[in-house]
């Protein structure tokens, strides 16, 4: 069962959750919607000429960065608890 306290001690740290939850979502809409305007000028400059290692190095910063930011997101805010419950 739930245990939810209403000790106004809580408040600043339930509210600072909050927040910080709303900007980790606009922080992944900006990422995807940056890729999603820039994604047919990458196509035409990257995929489509012959690979080198600024290319690969390019696609590997692009590619992996962005699975890399989600998991590490995802790690802090698994231990965020709002309830007294352990």
């Amino acid at each position: 069962m739930t245990v939810v306290s209403n000790d106004p001690s809580w408040w600043p740290y339930v509210n600072f959750s909050i927040l910080f939850s709303y900007w980790i979502v606009a922080a992944g809409i900006v990422v995807v919607y940056d890729w999603l305007l820039t994604l047919a000028q990458e196509i035409d400059l990257i995929w489509t000429q012959r690979w080198s290692l600024v290319t690969v190095l390019y696609l590997v910063t692009r590619y992996v960065g962005i699975p890399y930011s989600v998991a590490i997101i995802l790690q802090y805010i698994t231990w965020v608890s709002l309830t007294d419950a352990g």
